[in-house]
């Protein structure tokens, strides 16, 4: 027996869905300054903004690179390849998100590390939905 069309719940698309989640818990995140009770300096001010904008603009790439891959409607090889990729670019710049992250732990001093905890578990997900993303486009390329 089947869902009537106008019934069914929307589907969701699990790798925009967790790397928006993970976008808004950063920011929210950078609004608070990560838990850093105070700068001392004002060094460790620029430092931080420096930082901040560095990932605000990797989450913008990421999505970006996820939402290319997604509209590319596979028909030959060559789109294969390029969706392939914007999801391995997807893949690199969650890596580089962790690193600027890990950056801020190991500088800052009075972080709050739980948060940071949080989000590197957000972007391992991010990393390992994309991979099974990927996993599963091989069989577009076994149709064309």
């Amino acid at each position: 027996m089947s869902v009537p069309k106008s019934k069914r719940k929307r589907s969701r698309f699990e790798v925009f869905h967790n790397m928006q989640c993970l976008q808004k818990e950063l920011v929210k995140y950078l609004m608070l300054d990560f838990g850093v009770t105070r700068c001392t300096n004002l060094g460790e001010a620029q430092f931080l903004d420096l930082k901040f904008e560095r990932i605000i603009n990797l989450c913008a790439d990421i999505v970006g690179d996820i939402h290319r891959a997604n509209d590319l409607f596979v028909t030959n090889l060559l789109e294969y390849e390029q969706r392939r990729l914007y999801q391995d670019k997807a893949i690199a710049n969650c890596d580089v998100l962790k690193q600027e992250l890990q950056s801020i732990v190991d500088i800052m001093p009075g972080l709050n590390i739980n948060k940071y905890k949080t989000s590197i578990k957000m972007i391992d997900k991010e990393i390992i939905l994309i991979k099974s993303w990927r996993k599963s486009d091989i069989r577009l390329k076994k149709k064309v």
